[in-house]
């Protein structure tokens, strides 16, 4: 059975004690040639926030699948002329600010695009090798964590929702909340914790619970070739363990297709990603 599973301490990323057993139906074989099923894709992705996908074997497939689940992909600094973007230890990149996903060292938790007002609604992570070792897929579902929060502390989610709770990016950077309630109530979260994520007065007495309940909410997987996650950036958090070898995955980032119907956000009360 393929799991979520707890990544070594040693791998720098913390994770729960237990370990959690994947849905059974997550990864959804992907067809290259018949149109996506985009209302399953979208439930999953409504009711989940995350869904797997296999048969993505050559970056065309990857291409195929990304176009299809998307209005049209998101440029990136580090993006192809496709639009896709090799998430690889390019030996290039070591200490660099900001380039840590072209390492090989653990990605703390985060939201891709965080210097953007609007993040892209999906990101598609998919693997076409996998690492000699180590390399876990981490994700965390925000919902969860919200949910947690709004409960136990609601005084740290009322600062965590602060429009100026934190700032992200550099010189060109911007203030965000990192819970960010709509006018339609739905919520999203915005977060990242590198060296270019710095928080107000306010929200910093309250980032020690934020992780943990981060921490309790997450689970990892290793994904095989051809094997892929497609995300609610706006409510899933994504990471990864430490590798070796050459792990090579492709990265899609792009707004959600109309027929996934997710609206602008997610809504509570919703279940977790299993």
């Amino acid at each position: 059975m393929v799991l979520f599973r707890p990544a070594s301490p040693v791998e720098g990323t913390a994770m729960p004690e237990s370990t959690i057993p994947i849905r059974a139906a997550f990864f959804r074989p992907w067809p290259g040639t018949i149109p996506a099923p985009l209302d399953l894709t979208g439930e999953e992705l409504r009711e989940h926030g995350a869904v797997g996908l296999s048969g993505l074997v050559s970056r065309q497939s990857v291409l195929t699948a990304a176009r299809a689940l998307t209005t049209g992909l998101r440029q990136h600094r580090d993006a192809d002329r496709d639009g896709l973007t090799a998430i690889q230890d390019t030996g290039r990149h070591p200490g660099r600010i900001g380039y840590a996903g072209l390492g090989r060292t653990p990605l703390s938790l985060h939201t891709d695009g965080t210097h953007d007002p609007s993040p892209p609604r999906l990101l598609i992570l998919a693997c076409l090798r996998p690492g000699q070792a180590g390399g876990r897929t981490v994700l965390a579902d925000g919902s969860a964590v919200l949910r947690e929060l709004l409960a136990l502390r609601p005084e740290a989610a009322a600062a965590l929702t602060a429009a100026r709770a934190a700032y992200f990016g550099g010189p060109d950077g911007r203030f965000s909340p990192v819970l960010e309630q709509t006018a339609s109530g739905a919520w999203r979260i915005q977060l990242r914790q590198d060296e270019l994520a710095r928080f107000a007065p306010d929200t910093q007495p309250h980032l020690a619970v934020l992780r943990q309940l981060i921490s309790s909410q997450s689970m990892s997987v290793t994904l095989g070739p051809g094997q892929a996650v497609v995300l609610d950036n706006h409510r899933v958090l994504h990471g990864r363990t430490g590798f070796t070898g050459r792990r090579l995955l492709l990265r899609a980032l792009g707004d959600a297709h109309p027929h996934l119907r997710l609206g602008h956000g997610f809504m509570l009360p919703v279940s977790s990603p299993r």
